[in-house]
């Protein structure tokens, strides 16, 4: 039986909406043409394959734009990193349309993220949702995939392992590690980047209910 629901934050209930069309656009502007569904598939799996710091930095993006241009099968010049970053540095976050789930669900709920400082802050900003427990990683001390980083919400959260349904949209970050500490996990793939994946996976957060 499921007693709280933990969900990671970003990509999961923040985003950064116009993310990927900023960069498509700073893209053609220096020759690089990709489709959207093609972009969003290599930024996910560029993400997927990259440390993320609590803080990020100019340098830490440079680096990932890089990363992500030689996985579209282009040559990362300083100019193409540079447009890129120009592009999408500091893009507001907002939360996803489905974090309406979140109100009908009649359950503990708590976040536990990769995050700086100012966690709790920015879920207060974009989300009328009580969250019992907001377990960042710079407060903690740990990051995800970190298994001790899962082992505090379990102790924090005061119930079994099993009882815990955690949702996020990163498998290496999120739904490997929370199964490895016996938590049970749901991908929350809204972009279909996971159409085949043997794991439990919803499209959208009104889904989660069926999985209680």
């Amino acid at each position: 039986m499921i007693r709280a629901v933990f969900f990671d934050v970003a990509n999961t209930l923040l985003q950064k909406r116009d993310l990927l069309t900023r960069m498509n656009e700073a893209l053609k502007d220096h020759g690089v043409h990709v489709t959207m569904e093609y972009l969003s598939l290599r930024h996910k799996l560029v993400s997927e394959s990259m440390v993320f710091p609590d803080k990020t930095s100019r340098e830490f993006y440079h680096h990932f734009n890089a990363e992500l241009l030689l996985a579209l099968g282009a040559i990362p010049t300083a100019e193409r990193t540079n447009a890129l970053f120009d592009a999408c540095t500091y893009l507001p976050w907002s939360a996803f349309e489905d974090c309406s789930a979140l109100r009908e669900l009649n359950l503990p709920k708590g976040v536990l993220s990769n995050w700086d400082a100012s966690l709790r802050d920015k879920l207060q900003e974009h989300l009328d949702v009580n969250f019992e427990w907001v377990l960042g990683s710079a407060d903690v001390g740990v990051q995800k995939p970190n298994p001790e980083f899962f082992q505090a919400m379990i102790s924090q959260s005061g119930f079994k392992p099993e009882e815990i349904l955690f949702v996020g949209d990163s498998m290496r970050l999120d739904i490997a590690p929370a199964l490895q500490c016996g938590i049970r996990a749901v991908l929350i793939d809204r972009q279909h980047h996971y159409p085949e994946a043997t794991i439990t996976r919803v499209t959208s957060l009104h889904q989660i209910f069926e999985h209680l």
